[in-house]
């Protein structure tokens, strides 16, 4: 079977997914394959016909293939953890820029560690604190900060954001992408992110538990003045700013959508 003849075949069982689905297995642009006559080496086909039958049942490609682009990083995840999103690259944006010189920071809900690997990766004199409830969610973090060589400066724990705080270390700044869907939209959501775990997603009824919870027992654990940069919903300012009484900057991605809330000495 030629590369072209294998987009053929991808291109009429997988409809429009089938671009996204040949750059994970193949890691080649659309136009390269569709003048390509080269013959596939088996192992490529045997990843194939491995793979095909997971995605048409809805299994995200992420998962499927074990990896997602995040900033400039390839984060290693699967089912158990919340896929990175582009989203989310604004938080990482921010960090990048605004934390202090040899920062300590803190990234709550960690997930795959994407936010900790990305930042420490873009700012060599920073060091982390990787928090995270899901056992799953801290192996996926051990072994993205393992691949990039960066776990000499960051401590991984495990961590219920609605437990006791005791022994919560003081940092400079605290990361967090929480969840943050509401109860109505858990039942709008597509089936791919459905198989996406419920406790990365879920954030109360209103979405707004995780928020409420870390902005009132963070207070204590900051070495300065209190500095939280939060990803949000892109319609959840509002909301952020009642909670804030006014006192936080909202920041868009992108896409233009509303998406960081940065919360500075408030607490």
């Amino acid at each position: 079977m030629t590369y072209r003849q294998l987009y053929g075949q991808i291109k009429s069982r997988l409809g429009e997914d089938a671009g996204a689905y040949c750059r994970y297995l193949l890691d080649r642009s659309l136009p390269e394959l569709l003048i390509d006559d080269n013959k596939v080496p088996e192992d490529v086909l045997e990843e194939h016909n491995k793979a095909i039958g997971r995605v048409e049942a809805g299994e995200p490609l992420q998962y499927v293939f074990g990896h997602a682009p995040f900033y400039d990083l390839e984060i290693d995840c699967g089912p158990g953890v919340l896929i990175p999103r582009f989203d989310t690259e604004a938080l990482v944006e921010e960090a990048i820029k605004t934390l202090p010189q040899d920062a300590v920071f803190a990234d709550i809900c960690c997930g795959s560690g994407c936010i900790a690997a990305a930042v420490l990766n873009g700012r060599k004199d920073t060091r982390a604190v990787c928090a995270d409830i899901s056992d799953t969610a801290l192996y996926y973090t051990g072994k993205n900060l393992e691949k990039y060589g960066l776990t000499d400066r960051a401590k991984i724990m495990k961590f219920d954001v609605f437990g006791s705080w005791a022994d919560f270390p003081k940092v400079d700044c605290i990361l967090c992408n929480p969840p943050y869907i509401t109860a109505s939209e858990m039942k709008e959501l597509p089936e791919n992110v459905k198989k996406e775990p419920y406790e990365a997603l879920y954030g109360g009824e209103d979405g707004l538990d995780f928020y409420r919870r870390i902005m009132q027992a963070s207070k204590d654990h900051f070495k300065g003045a209190s500095h939280i940069i939060f990803e949000i919903g892109y319609r959840q300012a509002d909301a952020l700013r009642q909670l804030t009484g006014g006192k936080c900057e909202i920041k868009k991605d992108l896409s233009d959508n509303d998406r960081v809330c940065i919360i500075r000495g408030f607490l």
